[in-house]
């Protein structure tokens, strides 16, 4: 769930009617004073009807409040902010639950435990008749950078991917310190530069309504984007390209200190004292039905290319559609689909290869030798009202795990979501 960028005054026409209106008149008295406010719930139900270790149903939940206040009508400062948003997350995984022993979960709302926290808290400033934002606070890269919709419900396709996959980069519900800068350009491009605090500690429980701390992490991580986003792409489609560094680095996945292979020397793992990474994403607006901007299909496409000496999935390809109002009597509705190639980082097939051929049984079976998974999903969006969405949805992945031998997954789901 992404907050809207813009310093628009919302007056009573404007404000989205939820499941319950306007609150009585609240919203609108409190959007004419400055104070935007946001309640949603989303549950995301999913079985196996093939694969895993057992068959099992599970489900997952987060109520989310957010919002911000606008600081020129509040205190007479022009062009500011303040954004702010928490979670509270419920539930179980069906990956785990089932043990589908697949690499991205089949439930993107899952994740980061079931507690409510702090999301985000920031200042944002717009300078310069608007083509320069600043902010700086507890923020999220998930928000920021890369910024794909989370339509589906397998995570393979869901938000920023680096931050699924990729050490030290703290994804949704979770944050870290963080200043980001975007100067935006006349002609549809923008650039901006993000710098955010690596501080595993925000991974705690204890520190989900830190604000003050911890501050000053072990390292810090720069992300750097540009972007070209055409009217012809639609409001959502664009064309990205960003890479980032961090100092803090991670365990190598095949050499330990002594610099023999892990797999069958053991021992500690090397410490690689920096990453670096780089992702691609394109959306385009192909057709729109005429007469109504309410119809259209769009294509779109990305790719995630992490360090291969420290990440365990080193590549995410994927490439699917998105299509609002497949029909003239269901023109508020969607229809989209996508396929991933998700690729196990080639120093962990090499080891286990290793592995395999110079370590003879016992002490245990052969590992497996993994390389790409591959997921796929469709599903039908039926939005009851504005404020209700109803999204079954099928999932099929191909080699779990990226393990050829292991049975595919069949994944039946259910995404509710409701805004208040």
């Amino acid at each position: 769930m992404i907050l809207s960028a813009g310093l628009t005054v919302a007056h009573s026409a404007e404000i989205p009617q939820g499941l319950l209106g306007d609150w009585g008149g609240l919203r609108t008295y409190l959007a004419d004073h400055g104070v935007d406010l946001e309640l949603s719930y989303i549950n995301e139900s999913a079985v196996n009807l093939r694969g895993g270790d057992s068959r099992e149903a599970a489900y997952a939940d987060q109520i989310y409040f957010g919002g911000w206040l606008n600081l020129k009508q509040l205190v007479g400062v022009p062009g500011a902010r303040i954004v702010f948003s928490l979670t509270d997350r419920n539930g179980e995984s069906l990956t785990v639950k089932a043990g589908l022993n697949n690499l991205l979960a089949v439930q993107q709302i899952y994740g980061q435990g079931n507690y409510a926290r702090l999301n985000q808290l920031y200042w944002e400033q717009h300078l310069f008749d608007d083509r320069l934002l600043l902010k700086f606070g507890r923020l999220t890269g998930t928000f920021d950078f890369m910024p794909f919709s989370c339509y589906f419900q397998n995570l393979a396709f869901c938000g920023t991917l680096p931050s699924y996959n990729v050490a030290n980069w703290i994804a949704f519900p979770g944050s870290t310190w963080a200043g980001v800068a975007r100067l935006d350009f006349k002609n549809d491009w923008y650039v901006q530069g993000g710098v955010y605090e690596v501080n595993p500690e925000f991974y705690e429980p204890k520190y989900r309504f830190a604000f003050g701390t911890p501050f000053g992490g072990p390292g810090e991580r720069e992300v750097l984007e540009v972007a070209w986003r055409p009217k012809s792409a639609g409001a959502e489609g664009g064309y990205h390209l960003g890479a980032w560094y961090d100092n803090f680095g991670g365990d190598d996945l095949f050499l330990n200190t002594d610099g023999a292979p892990l797999a069958t020397a053991g021992g500690t793992p090397l410490r690689q004292h920096h990453q670096s990474g780089f992702y691609a994403m394109a959306q385009q607006r192909v057709w729109t039905h005429p007469g109504t901007e309410r119809r259209w299909i769009s294509l779109f496409a990305n790719f995630v290319q992490a360090d291969r000496r420290i990440a365990e999935i080193e590549q995410i390809a994927e490439a699917g559609f998105l299509c609002t109002g497949p029909t003239s009597w269901r023109p508020q509705d969607d229809f989209s689909g996508a396929l991933a190639r998700v690729h196990v980082n080639s120093l962990i097939a090499e080891g286990a290869t290793l592995y395999n051929s110079e370590v003879p049984p016992p002490p245990g079976p052969p590992r497996p030798v993994p390389y790409n998974e591959w997921s796929s999903e469709i599903h039908y969006s039926v939005n009851v009202t504005p404020a209700i969405t109803v999204r079954p949805n099928v999932q099929l992945i191909h080699a779990p795990g990226g393990v050829d031998e292991r049975t595919s997954v069949v994944v039946v789901g259910l995404h509710l979501s409701v805004q208040f």
